[in-house]
């Protein structure tokens, strides 16, 4: 079950001042389900501790604005959708803080038919990553973990069907 699922994370460190991020986990569910969850905007701060919402043109090259929780602080960050995939992958490369740079990525993968693994990849770079790269990619790496589970129950919560 989802709720039981196995979150991976790892941070890796690809040079001075740059680290890459990589979670994953696999859901119980079909692939079109979990997109669903996952880019079912007008919900999602009902279950995820981190990414709050997403507005704006959701297609390749689309405008939009993300709002994140982080540290118990709300920040809005304005991005353009790059490695857009229809039903399959969206993300981003923007400063964040500091001036340091991301590359967040959100994706689904089929395992099989009812099974999908769901990897959030970012990295941090550039700016100040010489200094708090290593502090700021382990604080993102815990917060991916934390949305990767949210999602996994989320999704479970609404693929269970009732009598």
């Amino acid at each position: 079950a989802a709720g039981r699922s196995r979150v991976t994370a790892e941070v890796r460190k690809l040079g001075r001042g740059d680290y890459r991020i990589v979670t994953n986990i696999e859901i119980d569910a079909p692939t079109d389900t979990v997109w669903s969850v996952l880019t079912d905007w007008d919900h999602l701060s009902a279950w995820s501790p981190s990414f709050l919402s997403l507005t704006g043109d959701f297609e390749d090259g689309g405008n939009v604005v993300a709002t994140f929780r982080m540290l118990g602080i709300t920040r809005r960050y304005e991005h353009e959708l790059i490695d857009f995939i229809e039903d399959r992958q969206f993300g981003w490369s923007d400063p964040f803080l500091f001036r340091m740079k991301d590359h967040h990525i959100f994706r689904v993968e089929r395992v099989d038919d009812d099974r999908t693994r769901f990897y959030q990849t970012d990295r941090v770079y550039a700016g100040a990553s010489f200094i708090l790269g290593a502090v700021m990619a382990r604080l993102i790496m815990r917060m991916h973990a934390r949305f990767n589970k949210a999602l996994a129950i989320e999704v479970e919560r609404r693929n269970t069907v009732t009598p």
